[in-house]
């Protein structure tokens, strides 16, 4: 029980920093797959299309770079909270 709060600070302590240092290019793999909207739902993009305009971020390139900048600052923020978990697990676990 008490390892759960450290398993789970670590693993987001590594993916944020794998965000954060854009280790392998993940940053940019991570905006061209979730954050691209030629990848959202078909139907959606079908519906978009019948009703004769365009899916609001289909200007994505004029952004991406922007984005990928944001998914480094998120990755950040997520190894910030990991450490805060992995904190918070230590206690528990060195608590009587």
């Amino acid at each position: 029980m008490y390892l759960v709060p450290l398993l789970l600070g670590l693993g987001l302590i590594l993916v944020g920093l794998a965000l954060a240092a854009n280790h392998r290019g993940i940053t940019q793999r991570t905006v061209d797959t979730y954050l691209n909207p030629a990848h959202a739902d078909p139907g959606l993009l079908r519906t978009f299309n019948r009703l004769g305009f365009e899916h609001p971020g289909m200007d994505f390139l004029r952004y991406a770079p922007l984005q990928r900048q944001f998914v480094r600052i998120f990755g950040g923020f997520l190894s910030v909270f990991g450490l805060a978990l992995l904190a918070v697990g230590v206690v528990f676990l060195v608590r009587p």
